[in-house]
């Protein structure tokens, strides 16, 4: 009997930890970085976590949306007025589960769209 050749295990997150002076520790490099950092980290491809270093609690999402919102008040804006009040109508709405798939499927097939 042969065996199969297995795909190699996907690389796991890098894990971040931030800490109460708003400091973001990497463990992977053992340093500390900043949502610069991070930002260039996503741009790349790299997967990572980040957890509330007290709490343990996975505050990525948030982390993620606070890169967005320096971007935006960085003078990159990608999110215009209209999409934002259409967003925020939808929250409570009957709708509002579907919204993070609709919008991750969005992205997936305008990235497989670029040249």
């Amino acid at each position: 009997m042969t065996d199969a050749v297995r795909p190699a295990d996907p690389v796991p997150p890098v894990i971040i930890k931030k800490y109460a002076n708003r400091r973001l520790y990497n463990t992977g490099t053992s340093s500390y970085i900043t949502l610069d950092h991070l930002a260039t980290m996503t741009r790349a491809g790299q997967d990572f976590q980040v957890f509330d270093a007290k709490t343990g609690e996975d505050i990525t999402h948030n982390v993620l949306t606070q890169i967005v919102m320096d971007g935006e008040n960085g003078g990159q804006v990608m999110l215009p007025v209209p999409f934002l009040r259409q967003l925020i109508a939808m929250y409570g709405d009957s709708m509002q589960s579907m919204v993070p798939h609709y919008l991750e499927a969005a992205m997936t097939a305008f990235g497989k769209n670029q040249v």
